[in-house]
């Protein structure tokens, strides 16, 4: 691997609230919009519990997701999550906003051997430094070109 290569940048993504917000704002919204549709019963109320306590469960679990990243200048990536390793690009998918980074990575998979496979991230802009996010937009946007 040559040194423009590299993997000389290390994100580590932490806790994110915005994430946790937006799967209970998904959960609730589709709660809402069931309510506007059926009318509410002992059997429809035991269904909305469950799905109350499952936005609850998700968007906890969400928060707490952590993933580490090792970047280099040219796109590539190696993703860490719950010690097992991933290697692959940057996809020309990939895009940002001020909220949020969707990363479309091409995996190179080690089980089917020369198979690629996709993996999408989501990496919202509380859940890394300032420098990082813009680190990652700036990435995104000269594997565009």
């Amino acid at each position: 691997m040559s040194s423009l290569n590299a993997l000389k940048y290390k994100i580590t993504v932490t806790s994110s609230y915005y994430a946790g917000i937006a799967i209970f704002l998904l959960y609730s919204i589709v709660i809402a919009l069931t309510l506007l549709v059926t009318s509410l019963t002992f059997t429809s109320l035991f269904f909305y519990l469950l799905l109350f306590a499952t936005a609850f469960y998700n968007a906890w679990k969400t928060f707490l997701q952590q993933d580490e990243l090792l970047i280099s200048e040219s796109g590539l990536v190696e993703r860490v999550v719950a010690d097992k390793r991933y290697h692959g690009k940057i996809s020309r998918g990939s895009f940002y906003n001020g909220l949020f980074i969707f990363l479309k990575l091409n995996v190179k998979s080690t089980v089917l051997a020369g198979k690629n496979k996709k993996q999408y991230i989501t990496i919202y802009k509380d859940a890394v430094s300032e420098e990082q996010f813009r680190l990652l937009a700036r990435l995104i946007n000269s594997g565009r070109g």
